[in-house]
Parts: structure tokens; sequence; C-alpha cells
């Protein structure tokens, strides 16, 4: 026993010693996540107390930023604006998104070409998106109310109106977004074993009934992080209104982080601002967390 002494301290210092240099290595990125993630978000937990405009010392206010928030106006505006984007968004993205999973699931020629080009408008740029969007939305010489004056129907305002601004914001998001979501979906569907559907066919199943059997309860895993997902991405949607609209007409498609920026770097509110980012991250953590505790209830993983 004693003779193992030795050893075992040895191998407690080579192993101390291992975990310094681990450390040692991987203490750029900490040193950055503390420095521009954690240290970030306690100063802005600290100014949501204060009144602060950037040029003048903070003044500690307590929690006079979030009484003013929950009693004015712009909260209720811009928080039905950005449901109203999600609700149109999110279920359009993953609908249409299955619509092309499943036809690019199937054998035909050349599915690597379609879907790579349905995939395309994912990586690229919001603001190029955005600025080819605006031109199909103008009214007097865009491309959509072109159509529409060809079968007779009058042209329609749609991103200077308040009744299609939000709306407008929203389908182009859709368009965006579905290829991410027909790639992610059709790894769900390669993924869902072939028993199953022989097993049903034998039973004597139609497509149709396979479909809501089998393939929708198999693609839940895969619904159920692109719902979370989408939900967290699109209630800070920023730059799609911020590029097409401006958040107008009036406050139509001004959102949360729209209200955030203007709040911050228009009014010099960084206070107030601070307390609507708060505001907003509680909501997101809200949603998210009624997400995961409801999941039992719809998600199938098979094992």
């Amino acid at each position: 026993m004693r003779a193992k002494r030795p050893e075992n301290a040895k191998a407690r210092t080579l192993e101390q010693r291992n975990a310094r240099v681990g450390y040692l290595m991987i203490s750029p990125i900490l040193i950055g996540i503390a420095l521009f993630s954690v240290v970030p978000v306690v100063f802005s937990l600290f100014i949501s107390f204060t009144d602060w405009d950037m040029l003048h010392e903070q003044t500690w206010i307590g929690l006079e930023n979030y009484r003013e928030i929950f009693t004015g106006n712009m909260l209720g505006i811009v928080t039905k604006n950005t449901a109203v984007y999600c609700l149109i968004a999110i279920p359009g993205a993953i609908f249409f998104g299955l619509l092309l999973a499943l036809a690019m699931n199937a054998r035909i020629r050349g599915v690597a070409l379609y879907r790579t080009a349905f995939f395309m408008p994912n990586i690229t740029t919001t603001v190029a998106v955005c600025i080819v969007w605006t031109w199909l939305y103008n009214k007097d010489y865009g491309l959509i109310n072109n159509l529409l004056n060809m079968v007779g129907l009058p042209s329609v305002r749609w991103i200077s109106s308040q009744a299609y601004a939000m709306p407008s914001v929203a389908i182009m998001s859709v368009w965006q977004a579905m290829g991410y979501d027909m790639i992610l979906l059709t790894a769900g569907l390669k993924g869902i074993d072939q028993t199953y559907y022989e097993a049903a066919q034998i039973d004597g199943a139609n497509g149709w009934q396979s479909f809501w059997r089998i393939t929708l309860p198999m693609l839940t895993p895969t619904l159920f992080f692109l719902v979370v997902t989408h939900c967290i991405s699109y209630i800070q949607m920023f730059d799609a209104a911020f590029i097409m609209t401006e958040g107008g007409p009036g406050y139509a498609t001004r959102t949360i982080v729209m209200q955030i920026y203007n709040t911050a770097f228009e009014y010099f509110r960084m206070g107030e601002a601070a307390s609507y980012a708060w505001v907003l991250f509680a909501v997101v953590f809200i949603i998210t967390m009624i997400q995961f505790k409801l999941q039992d209830k719809w998600v199938n993983y098979d094992v």
C-alpha cells in the first residue's frame, strides 16, 4: 500500500496540472463571455433602475421605469404587434417548410438543386431580402400589385397601410425561413423507420392516414425544436420591420426590440430601454418554460 501512495500523488499532480492547462486554454473565451455578455447583462439590470441619458450620471429611481412601462400605452402596442408577427410567421414558416420537406423527400430528379434553391433565402442577408420585398410590395410598380392588376384586382398598400404592414413583413419572414425549416424537417423525415409505414400498409392505411398517424407524430421533436427556436428568434424581430417600414405606418410594425432601440438611441432614455429589455427577457423565458412544460402532451420521442 505504501508503494502506491507516490503513484497516487503523482497521478493527482498530473491531473491538477492538466486541469490548470485546460483552464488556461479556455480562459480567452471565458474572459470574452464575462466582458461582452455577463458584465453588460448585469449593467443593464442596474441601469434599468436608474434615469440615465449617457451624458450625465445615473440617478437611482428604483422601479419607476417599470411603472412607466406598465402604465403607458406603448408596451401594449408593441406587444400586440410582436404577437401578430409571431402568430403569422412561426406557423407559416413551419407549415410551408413541412410542405417543402415532404416534396423534397420524394424521389424526384434534381432534388438537391431544389433544396439549395429553397434554402438560399435563409443564408441571404436580411437587408438584401427586405430591399427586394420592399420593391415587390411597392404600390405603384411592385410585381405583386402588377399581378393583381392583371387579373382585375386593385393595388394594395402592402407596407404603407396599418392593416397590411405587419402581415406583409411576416410573409417576407415566412419566405425567408421556410427553407431552413425544410432542411430540418427533411432530416426528421429521413430518420423515421420505414417499418412503421410497412406495417401501416399491411393494415390497410392510406397515405393520408400514414401521415397523420406516423409521419406527423414522429416529426414532433423537430417541430418542437422549430417552435421554440422560432419563438425566441421572432419575438426579438427588429431588422425586417426597421428596414421595410421603420416601425410604421404609425406604430403598426413597431416591435418590442424596436421600442428598445428607439427608446435608447433616439430618445436616450437608457434606463427605460433597459427595463423594456428585461421585460422582453421575462416574456421569452416564460414562453419557453411553458413550451417545455407542455412538450410531454404532444411531443413523441421514439425510443
